[in-house]
Formats: C-alpha cells, sequence, structure tokens
C-alpha cells in the first residue's frame, strides 16, 4: 500500500501570507485584549487595598475576568451605574467578536478569493473577507482601550 507522501501541512505554502498574517494578528489581538483587562482589574484591586494578583491561579477566561470587572466596579461607583452599562456593552463586542474568532479558529476550511473560507458550528459555508478579519482585529484594539478608561 503506497501513502500519499505529500500532506496537507507541505500545502501550506500556497496559503496566502495576508490569510496567515491576518489570522495571527487576531489570536495576538484577543490576547492583549485580555492582558488590558487582567491590567485593569489588577489598578482596581490595587486601588482597593488588595494586592492579590491574577495569576496566582489558575488563569480565568474572559466571561471570569469580565464577571470580577463588573464585580469591583459596582462596589467603587454604586451610584453610578453608567460604568456598569458601559461594561454590559463592551462584553456583548467581546462576545461577538469571541464567537468570529472561535469561527476562524475552529472552521477554517481554506483560502478563498480577497478572504477565506470557514465552516460554522451548523456546518454552513462562511465567507470571511479580509477587511473582515482586519475591522475585528481593529475592534479588539478598541475595546482594550475603552477597558482601560473605565
Amino acid at each position: 500500500m503506497i501513502i500519499n507522501e505529500k500532506t496537507a501541512f507541505q500545502d501550506q505554502g500556497t496559503l496566502d501570507d495576508d490569510l496567515l498574517c491576518g489570522v495571527g494578528q487576531l489570536v495576538c489581538a484577543w490576547g492583549l485584549l485580555e492582558q488590558r483587562l487582567e491590567q485593569k482589574i489588577g489598578i482596581l484591586r490595587e486601588a482597593a487595598g488588595d494586592v492579590r494578583t491574577i495569576g496566582s491561579r489558575t488563569r480565568p477566561g474572559m466571561a471570569k475576568l469580565l464577571a470580577e470587572l463588573r464585580a469591583m466596579v459596582s462596589m467603587r461607583d454604586r451610584r453610578n451605574a453608567t460604568v456598569l452599562g458601559e461594561i454590559a456593552a463592551l462584553e456583548r463586542d467581546i462576545q461577538r467578536i469571541d464567537r468570529f474568532r472561535s469561527l476562524i479558529v475552529s472552521g477554517f476550511q481554506g483560502p478563498e478569493p480577497q478572504g477565506f473560507a470557514c465552516r460554522d458550528h451548523r456546518n454552513a459555508h462562511v465567507h470571511v473577507s479580509f477587511d473582515q478579519l482586519g475591522a475585528e482585529i481593529a475592534q479588539l484594539g478598541r475595546i482594550g482601550e475603552r477597558l482601560l478608561t473605565l
């Protein structure tokens, strides 16, 4: 029995550099957003006199970090609901981008003209353009900046 010696990994040279760079930027922007959220929580903890660090336990996910931020802000600003509204808006944006990120990471199928193909959780074909990918990466940066200003 002869097995095809050329594997899919060897075909990666056919993947567009823009595609690989864009997906890498999305992953890195998500990690940076998590770092900024952890930084904001650390600042709030320090202001409240708590010196615990987030890294001293298992690294929490985005949902737990946002829940902790919400709790800390509500203790700090009991009468100011506008900040909690801003956190809720940020959380909706983060959840939307997380679904997009999951589509890319879990459903990637291959390059297409001006973007790439993915399969969503219902196995439907989805075309993701480079413009759409760039917009989501930029949105992650804006969310991170908004988090730090809370």
